[in-house]
C-alpha cells in the first residue's frame, strides 16, 4: 500500500516523494538578476522528464518509438520569493491527480527548507492523433508518486477568449528553428517565454519603449499556460494581450496565441502594476494599462 502524503498551502520538502537537486545557471537569470519565470518552466520540465524516465521508462528511445507519448497540456508557475543564481535548489515532485488519459504533477522549489516557488502541470497520453487511456503500467507507476493535493484548476476559456479582436494589444511572433523539441513542434518552455515576451512588449509600449526594456518588478509572479494545439516551424503567429483586472497593487492579464483566427494557446498572468523608476520613485502604470482591458 502506498502512503498518502498531505501537501499544505506552503509545501515542505518532506511532503514530496521525489526531491531533485538543481543548480541555478547564469543563463537562468532575467534582467532583474533573478531566476526567470521561463527558467522555472524549464526546471519543472527537467524534473518531469527525470521522474518519468526513472519511474516508467519514458526515456527518449521509448518516446521516439511511440511506446510512451506524453504531451504537455498545461503548466502553472507561482513565484513566492526571489530566486537568485547563488546556491543550489531542490525541486519537489509529486502526482496530484490521475485521470483516464491524463495526469497532473505538483512541484515546489526549495532554497534550503524555504519554499520559493510552486507549480503544477498536466500531461496527456496520446496515440499521436488523440488522447488515449493511460496504460496499466504507467498508471501503477504514477500511484507510487501520489500526494494529497487538489487537481489543477485551468483558466476559463469561454467563447469571448477565442475572439482575436477582444485582446487590444498585438505582437507578432516568428517561430525559430531553435524553438523546436524532439516532437518537431515548438517546445512548451519556448511557448511560455512567448507569453512573457508579449507582456514585456505591452509594458514597453506603455512606458515608451525604454532602453533595456521594461522596469524590474513588472514581470508576473504567476503564469498559467494552456497548450491547445501544436505550434510549428516555420510560421508567424499572433500574440494578443489584454488586461482583465486592475487592483490596488496588482494587475491580471490574459494572453491568446492565434494562428490566423484560431486560438491555439491561452495564458493568464498576475503581477504588480508599479515598480521603482531610475530615480527610485515608483512608476505607476494602472491608469496607462486601463485602455488595454479585455473586450467582451
Amino acid at each position: 500500500m502506498t502512503a498518502t502524503i498531505t501537501t499544505p498551502t506552503v509545501p515542505e520538502p518532506g511532503m514530496f516523494p521525489v526531491l531533485i537537486e538543481h543548480e541555478a545557471r547564469y543563463a537562468d537569470l532575467d534582467p532583474s538578476r533573478r531566476i526567470g519565470r521561463d527558467a522555472l518552466v524549464r526546471w519543472f520540465e527537467d524534473a518531469r522528464v527525470a521522474v518519468e524516465r526513472d519511474t516508467f521508462g519514458a526515456d527518449l528511445v521509448a518516446r521516439l518509438q511511440s511506446r510512451v507519448r506524453l504531451l504537455l497540456a498545461a503548466i502553472r508557475v507561482d513565484v513566492l520569493a526571489p530566486l537568485r543564481v547563488t546556491g543550489s535548489y531542490r525541486i519537489g515532485v509529486g502526482v496530484s491527480h490521475v485521470g483516464t488519459t491524463s495526469f497532473s504533477y505538483r512541484y515546489a522549489v526549495f532554497a534550503g527548507d524555504e519554499c520559493v516557488a510552486t507549480g503544477e502541470s498536466t500531461s496527456v497520453h496520446t496515440d499521436g492523433d488523440a488522447p488515449t487511456p493511460l496504460t496499466d503500467e504507467v498508471r501503477g507507476a504514477l500511484t507510487t508518486l501520489r500526494i494529497e493535493a487538489p487537481a489543477p484548476v485551468r483558466p476559463e476559456r469561454g467563447d469571448a477568449r477565442t475572439v482575436r479582436e477582444n485582446y487590444p494589444f498585438r505582437w507578432d511572433v516568428r517561430t525559430r528553428f531553435t524553438d523546436l523539441d524532439t516532437n518537431r513542434h515548438v517546445n512548451n518552455v519556448a511557448l511560455a517565454s512567448w507569453y512573457l515576451d508579449g507582456l514585456a512588449e505591452l509594458h514597453s509600449d506603455v512606458l515608451g519603449y525604454p532602453e533595456g526594456g521594461p522596469l524590474d518588478g513588472l514581470s508576473p509572479s504567476t503564469l498559467s499556460v494552456q497548450y491547445l494545439a501544436e505550434v510549428h516551424y516555420p510560421g508567424i503567429y499572433q500574440m494578443r494581450v489584454a488586461v482583465t483586472e486592475i487592483g490596488e497593487d496588482t494587475v491580471r492579464y490574459v494572453c491568446g496565441l492565434f494562428h490566423d483566427r484560431e486560438l491555439i494557446g491561452l495564458a493568464e498572468a498576475e503581477g504588480f502594476h508599479h515598480a521603482p523608476g531610475e530615480d527610485g520613485d515608483p512608476v505607476l502604470l494602472a491608469e496607462k494599462l486601463a485602455p488595454f482591458r479585455f473586450r467582451d
